[in-house]
């Protein structure tokens, strides 16, 4: 290893190398390494002197280099994230050449305390739900608003929506539309007539983006009791065909959409 100073001590430098009388100035010259073993040079350490506003960045081999450098006592500080800086004083006569190599010592960097917070975890099914709900249109019942329900069921909550009817027969219970629709009867078919399912038009319904009910004329009907509304995150319901979001605005929706989002837990 090159002859170093390792000190993060003052120093006073006398070195008069090379001397020669046609210069007026002086020449700071030298590398900064590692005080390791290998020794590697280090680049991008910053090498200044204050106070002749000085300064230079060692390169790939660790050298840096400094002309006109006025006589005097100067001091020198060297400095690289992940090392001991170094502060010395050089005396310069103004007319010599000062070469040195110094070696630095690794130190571990207190790095300033980040705070992250997170947020809770929105996933795919869940943003289109907000989506809906920035852009409204229809009526929507969130985690929070079930919670207030939890001893009902799912038929009796969403009875309380806009444009909503719950048919009930025997033990189950369908979601139809509250609107005149012209007569129009969908879905329900003879085993539901037999329950004393009435007629009526019912509305399409999706979970998690697959409709479990199409709303077709004589389709057997979706009891919505068989959903417990605690694994539900939240529920959308549009009363017409023309506030039904585009990609469930078939002509099924002509009876309502029904879109209810499971929690993924």
């Amino acid at each position: 290893m090159r002859s170093a100073f390792r000190t993060c001590l003052q120093i006073t430098l006398a070195l008069s190398c090379l001397a020669t009388g046609a210069r007026a100035q002086s020449v700071f010259l030298g590398a900064v390494i590692a005080d390791d073993d290998p020794s590697p040079p280090l680049a991008g350490a910053e090498v200044a002197i204050p106070a002749l506003n000085l300064e230079a960045r060692t390169d790939s081999l660790g050298r840096f280099l400094f002309n006109d450098i006025p006589k005097g006592l100067f001091r020198v500080v060297i400095r690289r994230v992940g090392y001991n800086n170094i502060t010395l004083n050089a005396r310069f006569s103004g007319a010599d050449t000062l070469a040195a190599d110094f070696a630095m010592i690794p130190v571990a960097v207190a790095l300033d305390t980040v705070s992250i917070v997170g947020g809770p975890t929105r996933h795919g099914k869940f943003l289109e739900f907000e989506d809906h709900r920035t852009h409204g249109g229809g009526a929507f019942l969130t985690r929070s608003d079930l919670d207030k329900e939890r001893d009902r069921q799912l038929g009796e909550i969403v009875a309380k929506l806009p444009g909503v009817r719950v048919n009930r027969y025997g033990a189950e219970s369908s979601v139809a539309s509250s609107r005149s629709i012209g007569g129009v009867g969908r879905g329900g078919d003879s085993m539901d007539r037999r329950k004393g399912a009435p007629r009526g038009c019912y509305s399409q319904i999706y979970v998690d983006n697959v409709r479990v009910f199409s709303s077709d004329p004589g389709e057997a009907l979706f009891n919505i009791n068989s959903i417990p509304p605690s694994t539900i995150q939240g529920i959308e319901y549009y009363a017409s065909r023309e506030e039904t979001p585009i990609q469930y605005a078939s002509h099924r929706a002509e009876c309502g959409t029904m879109l209810i989002w499971t929690r993924i837990e």
